[in-house]
């Protein structure tokens, strides 16, 4: 059986660089930017209450497509923050900064999903479709992102029947990435006075736990 073959510039198997992400100019650029936790929670904090805003919008306004086409946005901003914070290692994270594929959404919320949410996240989890075969939402977010014909069919049927998107669908989506920044905003607050890695990552775990009474 032949081994897989290492590339000695990047750890990610499947990176086609020739040389270490670090020796990019723009990498360097990102790193300066978003390497310290603080900085990057706090960037992302403000990206993501744009997106809430602009995307919430667009439902309020009815512009379905708009809003259908663009729900991956802050799950993967979501997702790829949190893989950078608590899974990558500085070498990885040059490769996630660098954007060089493997970059996918499918592969960071894997691990996210074991290390963060303990195995509950639910973008995965195949669900029956309303007339046939299943799917999973990171099925629609990708059918969305690619503005694929599926996401076609989705937006003319929730045209047409208006009863499939639920009366409060705005107040909840508004609500998801709201938790999101107030979560994004502890996250920034522990890294801004110090507090090592570990204690924010137990911290975050908890934040994404099953609400107890």
């Amino acid at each position: 059986m032949s081994k897989v073959k290492v590339n000695p510039h990047c750890p990610v198997r499947g990176c086609n660089t020739d040389k270490d992400h670090f020796d990019d100019p723009i990498v360097k650029g990102l790193i300066r930017k978003f390497a310290s936790p603080d900085k990057l929670t706090f960037w992302v904090l403000q990206a993501m209450k744009e997106l809430r805003d602009s995307i919430s919008r667009d439902l309020a306004d009815g512009k379905l497509f708009a809003w259908l086409t663009r729900l991956r946005q802050p799950e993967e901003l979501y997702i790829r923050t949190l893989y950078a914070l608590f899974i990558s290692d500085e070498r990885e994270l040059h490769h996630l900064l660098s954007g060089e594929p493997p970059n996918g959404l499918s592969r960071l919320y894997r691990e996210v999903n074991q290390v963060v949410f303990e195995g509950r996240g639910q973008l995965k989890v195949s669900q029956p479709g309303l007339n046939y075969g299943a799917f999973s939402p990171m099925d629609t977010l990708n059918a969305g992102a690619h503005v694929s014909f599926s996401a076609l069919v989705t937006w003319t049927g929730l045209a047409k029947n208006p009863e499939y998107l639920p009366a409060d669908s705005r107040d909840r989506y508004t609500g998801l990435l709201t938790w999101y920044c107030d979560n994004l905003r502890q996250m920034h607050d522990l890294f801004k006075v110090g507090k090592p890695k570990e204690v924010v990552l137990a911290a975050a775990i908890n934040l994404h736990r099953p609400a107890t009474c």
